[in-house]
């Protein structure tokens, strides 16, 4: 039989590292269609801000709702990247509880900042597009800290939701490239 590590790796371009989850809960396994499914939705966040498309979403892996979202407002605030406002979105609709049986998708991977505070939350898994570290991004956004979602996780020893990079890339990775300039 095939294991879902294998298959996700086999999909060429996608980066797949399955951390260990918290006993308490598991994901349910998701079809690779509902998460692009879930992607087009952060995707549509992320159209909102023109500058800086980081958008991202919350979905409850069992059945793939959409929970909550958010779009980058750091022209506001800069701790408001797209992951944060949608942490703060589900917290406002949900408080703070049932994290470990949702997927956050979001446009770009997260930066140490972001998936820190994931982290906290305990979610269970963190589904992005496009690599902080892709030529594209970097082109088109500026050098990221140089610290990945990965290592980040690598980093915490009571946390360790499923990270997928790679959904659905190439079209974040053109909608970076062409976003708007100041």
């Amino acid at each position: 039989m095939i294991s879902k590590r294998s298959l996700l790796l086999g999909l060429g371009g996608l980066i797949c590292v399955p951390g260990a989850r918290p006993a308490r809960a598991a994901l349910p396994p998701v079809s690779m269609a509902r998460h692009e499914q879930a992607m087009r939705r952060a995707i549509e966040q992320g159209r909102k801000n023109a500058y800086y498309p980081y958008g991202a979403v919350i979905t409850e892996a069992a059945t793939g709702d959409v929970v909550a979202e958010g779009v980058n407002d750091s022209y506001r605030n800069p701790v408001l990247h797209g992951e944060i406002v949608c942490i703060n979105d589900y917290v406002a609709k949900h408080g703070n509880k049932g994290w470990e049986t949702r997927i956050l998708y979001t446009t770009c991977e997260p930066c140490p900042m972001c998936m820190t505070a994931l982290i906290w939350t305990r979610i269970g898994g963190v589904v992005f597009a496009s690599s902080a570290f892709s030529p594209a991004l970097v082109a088109s956004v500026g050098d990221p800290i140089r610290i990945s979602a990965q290592d980040v996780v690598n980093a915490a020893s009571f946390s360790k939701p499923m990270l997928l990079g790679g959904v659905l890339a190439a079209e974040t990775d053109a909608m970076f490239a062409n976003r708007k300039r100041y």
